[in-house]
């Protein structure tokens, strides 16, 4: 390797920008449970490709997040031979601004693209008045369209460049629930692979990849990174997100997983959420996925009225009672969902997307995702509506992103009528079958009854964990009851209440004060309007120093921190430990 450089990494700078109304940072309140109002569940998350690569770089390297101008610019002084970018094209007229401090600051310094933006580069949309996109093309010194760590392998003659890419120094993503804001979930994300063959013609991150797929770590060395994960949280109840388009179009990879969390009785806490298809899924039984340890699973309905990967009706109508039986049917294994849907294909009339919504609100995923159909430069989605004339010259770069709805011609529907349907699907949702802790409660009372009989070892202990799980989501069942924002969610959260009687019995002294407490927080918050949403979440200095191979990591969190100090994982409890109380992921930072 030739002699080290000094390098930094980050994304664009902040406060971040509001969409109808909410942080699209924000994945869970602003996307995934978004609409629950009083029961909002919040979330926060990493730029993990930029720190995976910095764990696998023989160079120093600092990661920066969420900088303002200010910081980003005063981190320039440090004197860094490259500086990435990774390129969200939302952000194209911030990172254009970005590039050109580097140069006029910096001249000697080598810049760097990456991410999915780099996509968008060579085909602008039309609204790019300030030809963002053709200065960073003209003044950047390299874009990166492959998988990222090699990449900045080769660039830095970072031998041997195919080496191991370890995942053991992450940041975890984490979210909390209304009235425990004190306690923040943790769950770790571990990269499986890049790239998706579905081919999606409005998938961007597919075509990205040229609708190919390029793994990144093994089925063995994922086990080790979720072991590695259980010792950093102290507990081996955890959950893991793997990171891949289609995970289990690969049978083998998933099988082959499964049997390693079975072989150490050690591991079966772990469970792990990944993302999946329709068809994909078909290819196990729903008690199959139980055993080789999923727990949430994201299912990219898309529509119930045709074929998924495309936005011509030119397929075969689908049958909406196969998707509501491969939801019931993990549902009752107490493997939770998050559903896609897409608003405003071609086919979509007035009339029959209001029927895909209710179809959707039916299947009750446990979390969602509604997003209006959006052509991006590089799809082939994209290439139609410009050949179709239907891209509007309107179109920039700030709305990239799902909250919009205005951006193209939808064919069947007026200006603005997207959002309506927007506003509808999340108005029934949080009506129909209220907040998503509802739906966790639910399927981990049906995953006891289903699996407590089990001849499977693993899977009665499976049971056990959906009882301590119960507990666990069994404290909001009170304050739906009491709060629900509609009269069938305070019946169904009544019911469940009831359901957990009987087939667990009471809950301890513990459990009970604990419901108390957020019910009477509910009940304030419903009292007290929130203040304004912003996006401005704290600055992180993250540096990676190698000494004679070995890694160092310190980490300077916030405006107030003075200095680095080294890393360390959050102190962790188990509420499961809290009287038979259990958290759903098993770990809560406090």
């Amino acid at each position: 390797m030739s002699s080290a450089k000094k390098i930094l990494l980050t994304a664009s700078y902040g406060p971040n920008e509001l969409a109808w109304g909410e942080d699209m940072y924000d994945l869970l309140n602003s996307r995934l449970a978004r609409g629950h109002g009083i029961f909002r569940m919040a979330s926060h998350c990493h730029y993990f490709g930029l720190y995976i690569i910095a764990e696998n770089l023989n160079h120093p390297v600092t990661v920066i997040e969420n900088p303002h101008w200010d910081e980003f610019d005063a981190e320039l002084d440090q004197g860094y031979d490259v500086v990435g970018i990774q390129l969200k094209s939302l952000h194209m007229d911030k990172v254009a601004r970005m590039v050109a401090r580097i140069r006029e600051k910096c001249p000697q310094t080598e810049i760097v693209i990456g991410g999915y933006g780099v996509s968008t580069l060579d085909t602008p949309v039309p609204g790019d008045t300030k030809g963002s996109a053709k200065y960073i093309r003209e003044h950047a010194h390299h874009f990166c369209q492959e998988e990222g760590v090699r990449f900045m392998r080769k660039l830095l003659n970072d031998q041997p460049v195919d080496r191991e890419i370890t995942q053991y120094h992450m940041p975890m993503t984490g979210f909390s629930a209304a009235g425990l804001t004190f306690a923040h979930a943790r769950v770790p994300i571990i990269l499986v692979s890049l790239g998706c063959p579905n081919a999606c013609d409005f998938c961007n991150t597919s075509a990205f990849f040229k609708h190919q797929k390029f793994y990144v770590a093994e089925p063995e060395q994922v086990y080790r990174y979720m072991k590695h994960y259980q010792q950093r949280l102290s507990t081996e109840d955890i959950l893991v997100l793997l990171f891949d388009e289609d995970f289990f179009l690969n049978q083998d990879y998933v099988r082959e997983l499964g049997r390693l969390i079975r072989s150490d009785k050690k591991t079966w806490g772990i469970r792990w959420f990944s993302f999946g298809s329709m068809r994909s899924l078909s290819q196990f039984t729903p008690e199959e996925l139980r055993e080789c340890g999923l727990g949430i699973v994201w299912i990219g309905v898309e529509s119930f009225l045709a074929e998924a990967g495309t936005t011509e009706d030119t397929y075969a109508k689908r049958k909406g009672i196969e998707i509501k039986q491969m939801f019931d049917d993990l549902h009752r294994l107490g493997i939770q969902t998050v559903g896609s849907l897409v608003l405003g294909f071609d086919f979509h009339t007035p009339e029959n997307l209001k029927r895909d919504i209710d179809m959707f609100v039916d299947v009750k995923p446990t979390f969602y995702q509604l997003s209006p159909l959006t052509p991006c430069p590089g799809t082939a989605l994209y290439e139609r509506m410009t050949e179709e004339g239907r891209i509007k010259d309107t179109y920039q770069w700030k709305d990239f992103s799902l909250w919009k709805d205005d951006v193209f011609e939808v064919k069947n529907f007026k200006p603005g009528q997207i959002k309506e349907f927007f506003d509808y699907a999340h108005e029934q949702l949080a009506t129909r079958i209220g907040p998503p802790v509802l739906q966790a409660l639910e399927g981990a009372l049906d995953a006891h009854q289903n699996l407590k009989d089990s001849p499977s070892e693993y899977l009665r202990y499976q049971a056990e964990r959906a009882r301590m799980m119960a507990t666990g989501f069994r404290v909001y069942a009170r304050a739906c009851k009491l709060y629900g924002n509609s009269e069938q969610v305070k019946e169904r959260g009544a019911h469940l209440e009831a359901r957990f009687q009987s087939e667990i019995g009471g809950i301890n002294p513990i459990t009970g004060v604990l419901s108390r407490v957020i019910s009477a927080r509910i009940k304030q918050a419903r009292n007290n309007p929130p203040p304004p949403i912003i996006s401005d979440p704290p600055p992180r200095w993250t540096y990676y120093q190698r000494n004679n191979g070995s890694l160092k990591v310190l980490v300077r969190k916030g405006r107030k921190a003075k200095k680095p100090a080294p890393y360390r994982d959050r102190r962790i409890i188990s509420l499961g430990n809290l009287g038979g109380l259990s958290s759903g992921s098993g770990t809560f930072g406090v």
